[in-house]
Order: structure tokens, then sequence, then C-alpha cells
């Protein structure tokens, strides 16, 4: 059973013309699949659908088989909780708080008892444990990055969604990045969706697709 499965999906905003325009995407447990197009073609407005922080105007959703559309708001707020993680482009880190901190701040919202204990254990995987006091803005964009996708995976979600991670990035931390991503999705079984139009990605992912004029196209590899 897909993980992730999408079927005619549709999102106007009121006066606009439609942003996605009957959109079906299925993807299968442990996929890492990248989702292309250019700024405003749609990519983030798809990841905010599938991760539950925006509802569609036509069209069915369903994540692990459950049919987003029938949930209440308490629902969708304990999946995007502790079933989805989400990375955004600009990292969304807490500048007043230390690093350690901010990937400890899902875990206390669940009210998890062993949180330190998976801080740990996640800044240690990703080579971050040497940061752990330092606040974001004395650590690098690449840095940044992997302890926003550490915090993503503070309560151990089953779906991990990017957008534009790499947007600020040279080379070189693209590199490390993409091959975090690729930890998270051997080391931690998550199937991750990552929306992008940054070229240096398409050769860590195992799909891609082409989002265009608010129609979705597989690519080939």
């Amino acid at each position: 059973m897909p993980v992730v499965n999408v079927e005619d999906l549709w999102k106007t905003y009121d006066g606009e013309k439609a942003v996605l325009k009957g959109v079906n995407l299925k993807v299968e447990p442990k996929e890492i699949v990248l989702i292309k197009g250019r700024s405003g073609s749609g990519k983030t407005t798809l990841l905010n659908l599938i991760g539950c922080i925006d509802a569609a105007s036509k069209g069915n959703i369903f994540l692990n088989g459950c049919d987003i559309s029938t949930l209440s708001k308490k629902e969708l707020a304990e999946i995007r909780l502790k079933k989805i993680g989400i990375v955004f482009q600009s990292h969304n880190l807490i500048n007043d708080l230390t690093v350690f901190e901010n990937v400890l701040l899902p875990l206390k919202i669940a009210k998890n008892r062993d949180g330190e204990n998976r801080v740990n254990e996640l800044l240690h995987t990703f080579d971050l444990h040497n940061l752990a006091r330092k606040k974001p803005n004395e650590i690098s964009s690449g840095e940044r990055q992997r302890v926003a996708i550490a915090r993503a995976l503070a309560n151990n979600p089953t779906i991990l969604l990017a957008d534009e991670p790499t947007a600020s990035l040279d080379i070189d931390n693209c590199d490390v990045v993409m091959n975090t991503f690729k930890k998270v999705n051997d080391e931690f079984g998550a199937t991750v969706i990552i929306a992008s139009h940054d070229p240096l990605v398409d050769k860590h992912v195992q799909r891609k697709y082409h989002l265009y004029n608010g129609k979705l196209t597989e690519d080939e590899l």
C-alpha cells in the first residue's frame, strides 16, 4: 500500500486560477521522490496539502491508507506532530534556542518523556552532537539544514517532506544534506518527498516528477 496516495487533487485560491489541476501521485514505503518545477509552479502547495497544513479544493489524499479529508482539526494536528516531518526552505529554527533545544521542541509538544535521549541519538546520527549548545546563528547554513532534518525526525515520522532544502547551499553542502536524507531513508525507514528546482538533487532520488501548469508528470531518471 502506498504511504502517500494523491488522487485527482485540485487547489484553487479565491479569485485565482487553479494552482494544481488533477494531480495524481503514489509514493511507496521508503522511497525518495523528487517533485521538480520552477518557482511558483505549485510545489510548496502540493507539500502543504500532503503535510496536512492546507486543505484541497477537490480530490483526495490518503496517508498510510487514511483519507485525511475525513479527519478533524485535532486529528490532523496529531498527524502533523507524529506522522509527518517537515523541513522548510528557510529551516525555521528558533534562534533563541540551542541546537539541542530546537530538536527537543517537537518532543516536548508531544509530551515524550524520553525526549532528551531521542535528541542525543539524532544529533549523533547526523554528526551534530558537537553543536548541541550552539544557537542557529552560530553554525553554517548546511549545519542548520541538518538540524532542521533532525528536528523533523524527532517524533519518528513515517513521511518526511522537504521544501527546497538545498536552495541556499553550495555544491558540497547540497551533497551533505542530500546524503542526510539518504541516511533518513536507510536508517529510519522514512519515505522522503522533496520539492526542488535544484538540478543537483536529481542524482540522489529514486523517482522524479515534474510539476508544470498545474499538472504532474513522471520523468525518466
